[in-house]
């Protein structure tokens, strides 16, 4: 069970070790200007290998649960289904409902944990898999695997890192589990962390924080919400840019100095160098081509909206 590409690389190793029976993903969504019907990543990578697909609206209807029983998996395995699974679905198959999340549970539980664990500025990430039972991410663990973040990383490189660790995680886990070799272990409550979300206003920033700080939301946010700022009402989304280690006494989001770059006070005396930025609607620009254009000056200061 599962619905965009991160979950391909678990679809394809179960297929390859086992004997896949079914795949579950999210029914085929209008998206675009168009707005047409678009089949999950999922939904096309398991037409590819001939595989028997469902795609259930909602999983809480009595149809859906014979269709599972009939089914008669040994697992049901969980990868970024974006479906609750009900107390009756989970119970089904003879060994259980595994899911594979990309945390170090019980640290950031929920919907974002790549971008809040980078934002957070975590050294260290992971994946987990664990025994599904009601509740969000609460399930008992099972086995974990540790991946570092490096200052290069942002959420496109983990999210690619933690695809596959978990691919590998998950089918560890199958194995070990089916023969009694793993020992289930209970998440500490007292850890507990949630990962919220990411909404649009997650992406202005706040110049006050520090610049590494910014720079963990820039490389968080770089999908969505990205990360932006204003100017005179003017939407400017910041592309690329770098912590630069000097002292001022400026107000937090004024511009020291413009050069080939655009450099930005921030909060505890820190700055930011922002090296590639776009105004909304137009293209991308390294800082010293987007002067040529937009009038800024040493002594400006960004707003917050």
């Amino acid at each position: 069970m599962g619905t965009p590409d991160f979950s391909i690389p678990t679809l394809k190793k179960i297929n390859e070790h086992y004997n896949l029976t079914g795949v579950f993903t999210q029914p085929p969504r209008q998206s675009g200007r168009g707005m047409k019907f678009k089949k999950s990543p999922i939904h096309l990578f398991a037409e590819k290998l001939n595989l028997n697909i469902h795609c259930p609206t909602v999983l809480n209807e009595e149809s859906v649960r014979s269709k599972i029983k009939n089914i008669k998996p040994d697992f049901i395995v969980v990868v970024a289904y974006g479906l609750i699974l009900p107390e009756g679905i989970l119970k089904i198959p003879k060994f259980g409902s595994i899911n594979g999340h990309a945390s170090l549970l019980p640290k950031w539980r929920g919907a974002s944990p790549i971008q809040r664990s980078i934002e957070a500025g975590d050294k260290e990430t992971g994946c987990t898999s664990m025994l599904m039972k009601l509740g969000l991410d609460n399930g008992p663990i099972l086995l974990q695997k540790k991946l570092k973040i490096l200052n290069k990383d942002d959420s496109v490189s983990i999210y690619k890192k933690l695809s596959q660790l978990t691919s590998e995680c998950l089918i560890e886990t199958i194995e070990k589990f089916s023969k009694g070799n793993i020992q289930q272990v209970e998440q500490n409550e007292n850890e507990v962390s949630y990962a919220k979300k990411l909404i649009k206003d997650d992406g202005i920033i706040e110049w006050k924080l520090t610049s590494e700080e910014i720079y963990n939301k820039l490389r968080a946010f770089k999908t969505f919400p990205g990360l932006f700022t204003f100017f005179n009402l003017d939407q400017l989304k910041i592309i690329d840019g770098l912590p630069v280690e000097m002292n001022h006494n400026e107000m937090p989001g004024t511009i020291l100095s413009i050069n080939d770059s655009i450099l930005v006070a921030c909060g505890n005396k820190t700055a930011f160098l922002i090296k590639y930025i776009k105004k909304t609607g137009k293209k991308t620009l390294p800082s010293n081509e987007f002067l040529n254009g937009f009038n800024l000056k040493k002594g400006d200061v960004f707003d917050n909206n």
